[in-house]
């Protein structure tokens, strides 16, 4: 096998979006020609594809259906109380008394009323004091209520501190226990993830599934399995980010918790064929604790100078700071494991110093704002500068106007095994960094010396470290910047890494074959499909590229392959539907290569499950700069209401039609997408204008000299007369029919009726015929029409005038109704000179309007990012 056959499935538990480690293993070994697809998690609840250097990013609406059961049943644990004491939620006592106030209120109201009518005489004396004694036992029962209420709700608030307390303590004890930590019943969500990604990778048949991190390891492995029961090979990598046992904890990250992690990874990692990791400290313990056979090959999370943008301002430039005043940066997650209000105590005993916390996720955080409060309590708040983080390209040109960088992270065991990609992406910005004495860290700037080490915690210490770097920043700067130093912690040698254990792992020689980073695409290329109606996509494909050969087009079909209409690229309805293999290598090919799409009948691309609309790809197109526009044909976009109030002959008559009913609200809501959507939008037959705002009229096109005859018309004693009608004519063939056979059953004429025949042999046939009958009902021509006119035949249909007024010349088509249509085909037979010129005059119409030139002419400025011509408008595309 070639790299080109090797297909890679990475799998991970987030976004993929700001995981720097994945997106540049993925584009290492896509620079090989190998087929990678990425599947992550959207964040948005919403799914999602990418390009990314080569790679295709899928973004996997996961529910986390087992994870959100968990926490319910444990939230519902934590609140039952024994019945009667106190009320479940808040709101059931304020509803309660509500209600007691309601009926009290109530009862004052009748009071009053009664009291009133027995002023006025209008009550029997008994009556009245046999209405004072209910409303007497009425008030006691409420008050009684209330007073039940009232307590209930006491005994509920001195109940709740014990269950409270209880389950406090219980969880302090229990989140301390390392064992037992069971992690299918603590972290459901590795099951869920299992869900949402198992049978994907199962459909993508990859040759190696690559697990990034400790939550997706069991996926991996089972995959691995499934494959077997098939005889497929599935290898597997693990990809250890961190050491898992040894987590940094806090929040919901606690010992139980983390050991559930640790037991997830120990259960796998000996299924594995070959494990990754970013230092060599976790390879060795790694190796040491599973006992396994190979030690784990180290790709260190550094960064890739292909990555670094240089178009985005300086972290100076955002504070507003003086570039004499000395600047200190922290940049990544803030959380109490980092160490990061070290570094603000530290500001006291550095009075000219300024901090600034690039802060992952976000700056809204507890974590944040807790360092802010610590900064105003110390007195140093006008020096510390908390912001948003920027987008990964951007952080190495961000921070690079910084003096130093920090790492004050404390001990736990994953950290004094790291090296944090901050620690290089520091040394890309050229800042010498100040970093605590985990034993990684300590071990990689003691040889490198390109800056000092602290104990970790230690304030003073970090002080006095980071007066050191200031004291001599010169120096610092000139072992940062040192080649040697730059290429050791370049990401190029650990891609090399990635690909040697790949090529290991495979038995294949891997080799750059592409240059990393975004594709560049260097001409328009138009995809238009997935019907490729009639062979319309073909057809406008070969016209734009003989009238313009530096745009490249494919045609696309995901048809039955009934037609053999010629088309570029197929695929089965099945594969549409339901192959997620072909429709990511679709998606894949057309993100790499397109630089614009028209969909076809409103239907999306890159396939379709029920209900779906080209909308559905249209975030896909616009995350990579596609340009995109939409094209109808007829059924799929005409109003059937509209028609029928508009056309006095129509197939739409009966609203009660299933059919029609069908149509229309199919229709009703291709339209709905339709509002709001800012691409082009394109009708094939003009008719199609009453029904699309701002639509754009594409003359159809067919070949000309494909359909040249030379055979005589209407030279026979007895003409061949022609129907062919199409799915969307099928109505108005039954208008046809009886007609056309009773004038062949009179001798008059040949009648041949025709469906489902092959394009080639309907060709034949339509250059034979004397006289071709397209539709009766829609009021306008289609492609068929055009075909007839190009072979010079006479051709019949019904065309409505407010279609012919829109057309730029007149239309050689005889015109007939189902009313007159045996009048009329009985004249063309008895005048047969009138009928010949009007066969004569088909294909110049033709090859004006029809032979592609005119579709061209409208299309290119949707190809130069404009909007094409509408009908009707005075343009270069036909002046009309």
């Amino acid at each position: 096998m070639t790299t080109a056959d090797l297909r890679v499935v990475m799998i991970v538990a987030n976004d993929v979006t700001n995981d720097s480690r994945v997106r540049k293993e993925a584009a290492a070994l896509a620079e090989t020609g190998a087929e990678v697809t990425v599947l992550g998690v959207s964040a948005s609840g919403l799914p999602s594809r990418e390009m990314l250097d080569g790679a295709l990013i899928v973004r996997v609406a996961v529910p986390f259906a087992l994870r959100e059961e968990r926490k319910r049943s444990r939230t519902a644990r934590r609140n039952w109380r024994p019945p009667m004491v106190g009320y479940k939620h808040r709101t059931s006592y304020v509803a309660r008394s509500e209600r007691i106030q309601a009926e009290l209120k109530e009862l004052k109201a009748d009071s009053g009323h009664a009291i009133a009518r027995a002023k006025a005489g209008q009550r029997n004396p008994l009556k009245f004091k046999a209405g004072v004694g209910t409303r007497l036992l009425r008030r006691a029962r409420w008050k009684a209520a209330e007073r039940a209420s009232w307590v209930r709700k006491g005994v509920g608030n001195k109940a709740d501190a014990p269950f409270k307390f209880s389950w406090r303590a219980y969880d302090g004890v229990l989140h301390r226990l390392p064992w037992p930590a069971p992690w299918r019943k603590l972290h459901p969500e590795a099951l869920d993830l299992e869900v949402a990604f198992g049978d994907l990778i199962d459909r993508l048949e990859p040759d190696v599934v690559h697990a990034h991190d400790m939550h997706v390891i069991g996926v991996a492995t089972r995959a691995a399995g499934r494959a077997k029961l098939r005889g497929r090979t599935l290898k597997v990598v693990y990809d250890a980010h961190e050491y898992v046992a040894g987590l940094s904890m806090y929040g919901a990250r606690t010992r139980r918790s983390i050991a559930a992690w640790a037991n997830h990874e120990r259960e796998y990692i000996g299924d594995v064929d070959r494990v990754v990791t970013v230092s060599p400290a976790i390879a060795t313990r790694l190796q040491a604790e599973h006992k396994l056979k190979l030690k784990p090959t180290v790709v260190m999370n550094t960064p890739n100078p292909a990555d670094v943008s240089v178009e985005v301002a300086d972290i100076r430039s955002r504070i507003g700071l003086a570039s004499d005043v000395p600047l200190l940066v922290y940049s990544g997650g803030v959380t109490r494991a980092r160490g990061v209000h070290t570094a603000v105590q530290a500001l006291v005993d550095l009075p000219d110093v300024h901090l600034a916390v690039v802060c992952v996720p976000g700056v809204a955080t507890d974590a944040v704002r807790a360092l802010q409060s610590q900064a105003i309590e110390l007195g140093v708040d006008n020096r510390l500068h908390c912001l948003e983080p920027v987008k990964p390209d951007e952080v190495v040109a961000f921070l690079r106007t910084a003096d130093v960088g920090l790492i004050p992270i404390l001990r736990y065991p994953s950290h004094e095994m790291a090296l944090p990609n901050k620690l290089f992406e520091y040394a890309f910005a050229g800042l010498p960094v100040v970093v605590s004495d985990m034993p990684s860290m300590k071990e990689f700037v003691d040889r490198t010396r390109i800056g000092e080490v602290f104990a970790a915690e230690n304030t003073a210490d970090l002080a006095a470290k980071v007066r050191t770097v200031l004291a001599d920043l010169d120096s610092y700067r000139e072992r940062v910047a040192d080649p040697v130093y730059q290429q050791e912690v370049s990401w190029s040698g650990q891609a090399a890494n990635l690909r040697s254990l790949y090529g290991e792992l495979t038995g294949r020689q891997l080799e750059i074959v592409r240059p990393g980073g975004p594709v560049e695409k260097k001409r328009p290329h138009l995809l238009i499909g997935p019907v490729n109606s009639a062979g319309q996509a073909w057809l406008w494909a070969t016209a734009v590229e003989r009238e313009v050969p530096d745009v490249k087009v494919e045609s696309l079909t995901t048809g039955s392959g009934t037609f053999d209409f010629k088309v570029h690229r197929t695929g089965t309805y099945k594969q549409y539907r339901t192959d997620l293999r072909w429709q990511l290598e679709l998606t894949s090919y057309a993100l790499r290569e397109v630089t614009h799409v028209l969909f076809e009948a409103g239907r999306p691309m890159f396939g379709q499950l029920r209900g779906q609309m080209w909308t559905t790809d249209v975030p896909i197109l616009e995350q990579a700069g596609i340009k995109h526009g939409v094209l109808f044909h007829g059924s799929e976009i005409r109003d059937p209401a509209l028609h029928r109030a508009r056309y006095r002959y129509s197939p739409f008559r009966n609203p009660e039609d299933e059919l029609t009913q069908r149509l229309q609200s199919g229709n009703d809501n291709m339209r709905r997408h339709l509002q709001g959507y800012d691409g082009p939008v394109y009708v094939t037959t003009p008719d199609l204008l009453e029904f699309v705002e701002n639509g754009i009229w594409i003359p159809l096109a067919v070949d000309v000299e494909g359909f040249a005859s030379n055979r005589p018309v209407l030279e026979r004693e007895v003409p061949v007369v022609l129907h062919a009608p199409s799915a969307s004519a099928l109505k108005g063939s039954a208008y046809v029919d009886p007609v056309l056979t009773d004038l062949d059953a009179r001798g008059l004429i040949t009648y041949q009726r025709v469906q489902g025949v092959p394009h080639a042999e309907l060709a034949e046939m339509v250059k034979d015929a004397d006289i071709v009958v397209d539709q009766m009902l829609l009021g306008s021509y289609g492609v068929f029409a055009c075909e007839a006119m190009a072979a010079g035949r006479v051709t019949v249909g019904h065309i409505a005038d407010p279609v012919r007024d829109l057309l730029p010349t007149d239309l050689p088509i005889a015109e007939a109704t189902p009313d007159d249509l045996s009048e009329v085909i009985e004249r063309l037979v008895a005048e047969r000179d009138s009928a010949r010129k009007i066969a004569d005059a088909g294909p110049g119409y033709v090859r004006d309007l029809h032979d592609g030139h005119r579709s061209v002419e409208v299309l290119l400025p949707f190809l130069k990012n404009e909007l094409g011509p509408r009908l009707g408008a005075e343009t270069e595309a036909g002046g009309e």
